[in-house]
């Protein structure tokens, strides 16, 4: 008899590429575009040169330490390295979204420093990566009810067993091993949502990534884990569940159709929690249209999930990393700056008065109405803004926000946040002479920077990996 935990192994192991539309192929590349830059726009966050100092990387290729971190110009063993590149890509909380989680920010990396250490051609990566995502989409989709809420982060959790079933088509193993694989990686999956707003939150991706390689290598070894982890009612899904709604015996979709397609890849337009989006899409847009400015305001009451409200749960931040998790900050500085992007994002800029000053005006409540496509948020948001001569501006119900899936960014736009990303992580870099190699920056300047865009752009034709950072 079939079992969930069976069907999936079997997916990995017969997947057929011939069955992925070019469409797919696409949503694939974009994801890995964007968390490239992002990774490059983090790497100079200090959790990546606590890892960096942490783990031991060398100025070279050598025996057990052959992947190479680029913004680092350093090489580590597989697991290290793939930690680094995804607690970088995480470390702005600005890359992509979807169920309820980051997905690319653990397979991007996974999946790279795997096709690296193989050579794999770019038509693998994106295959590893669909994988990936297809994984995540069949167990989440299984739930009925918010993680967030109970305290697991879904980017952690999914994000090391996704990632496991990623590198095990990659590696080619075979089905019984790839069992044992995943059986590992669900053992080794955690992240709790109360370190959100630290350094600890994008080391989830980090651990993620660095266990999924772990879990693979194991299996390769020979060792053993359960053979029904997903199903077994003390297994993966049942542990983590909320509130013990999980269905475990609907049989897979995967295979009949794509999740990618019909979900897609949700690309942040700000370097903040997804959560705060649409809100701040409402602010931008009233602001432009109304010309507000804060002393022309007399309160500013904003709508949103509960289980958003519980993320964005730093009323009062002093800290960028605090900012990132507070719909107050993220109303104020569209207000008062225009824009919320990565210069925003600074202590000195979290820190002003001005910015503070509008912290007390604004009210958030918190609703019950979920969406049904994904638990937690809301099915919309609504800002309204009431000025101090009465009169009230209502954004209305706001369904996406900008750079979603349905409302997606134009190729220009997604180059643009490339090219800015890279451009911030070279004006963040601090490398000098006396710097170990692991705090050394390589950098990408604004050539090469563009010339990578373009390599990734055309992923499906590379016909070998290591030539992403190859002169």
């Amino acid at each position: 008899m079939n079992t969930l935990t069976h069907d999936i192994a079997r997916f990995i192991h017969t997947f057929d590429q011939s069955t992925v539309p070019p469409h797919a192929y696409q949503l694939a590349t974009t994801g890995i575009i964007d968390c490239m830059g992002c990774m490059f726009a983090g790497a100079h966050e200090p959790l990546v040169h606590i890892l960096g100092r942490h783990f031991t990387g060398t100025t070279s290729a050598q025996a057990g330490s052959s992947i190479p971190v680029p913004f680092l110009g350093a090489y580590f063993r597989h697991t290290d390295a793939a930690c680094l590149w995804a607690a970088a890509s995480h470390a702005l909380d600005y890359d992509d979204v979807a169920m309820s989680a980051h997905p690319s920010t653990v397979l991007m990396p996974s999946v790279i420093t795997a096709a690296w250490e193989l050579s794999s051609s770019g038509k693998e990566v994106l295959n590893a990566y669909i994988i990936g995502y297809e994984i995540w989409a069949e167990l989440f989709g299984r739930e009925a009810d918010p993680y967030h809420l109970k305290g697991w982060h879904p980017t952690a959790v999914f994000g090391t067993v996704a990632a496991t079933g990623a590198l095990s088509y990659l590696y080619r193993l075979d089905q019984q091993t790839t069992t044992m694989a995943l059986g590992l990686a669900s053992s080794m999956a955690s992240g709790l949502v109360a370190n959100f707003g630290t350094m600890t939150k994008p080391y989830h991706a980090g651990r993620a990534a660095a266990n999924a390689v772990e879990a693979v290598q194991l299996a390769r070894l020979g060792m053993t884990a359960c053979a029904d982890v997903f199903e077994h009612k003390a297994g993966f899904l049942s542990a983590i569940s909320p509130g013990g709604r999980v269905d475990v015996n609907e049989a897979v979709k995967l295979g009949r159709a794509l999740y990618i397609t019909e979900s897609g890849v949700n690309i942040k337009r700000y370097p903040v929690c997804y959560s705060s989006h649409r809100i701040i899409d409402g602010m931008l847009a009233l602001a432009q249209q109304y010309d507000l400015t804060p002393d022309t305001i007399a309160a500013i009451d904003a709508t949103i999930g509960r289980p958003q409200a519980s993320m964005l749960r730093n009323r009062q931040p002093v800290t960028k990393l605090e900012a990132k998790f507070s719909l107050e900050f993220a109303i104020a500085a569209a207000l008062l700056a225009g824009k919320v992007g990565l210069a925003e994002l600074s202590d000195a800029f979290v820190s002003r008065t001005q910015l503070q000053a509008i912290y007390p005006q604004i009210r958030v409540h918190a609703i019950d109405d979920p969406d049904p496509a994904d638990p937690a948020f809301s099915i919309t948001d609504r800002l309204c803004v009431t000025l101090k001569n009465g009169t009230v501006l209502d954004s209305g119900p706001i369904r996406y926000p900008s750079g979603h899936a349905r409302l997606p960014l134009t190729q220009q736009q997604l180059q643009e946040k490339f090219m800015d990303c890279v451009a911030n992580g070279l004006a963040d870099g601090h490398a000098d002479g006396n710097a170990t190699p692991t705090e050394q920056q390589a950098g990408l300047d604004p050539d090469r920077a563009r010339q990578l865009y373009q390599a990734l752009d055309c992923l499906p034709d590379l016909a070998n990996i290591r030539t992403l950072f190859t002169a």
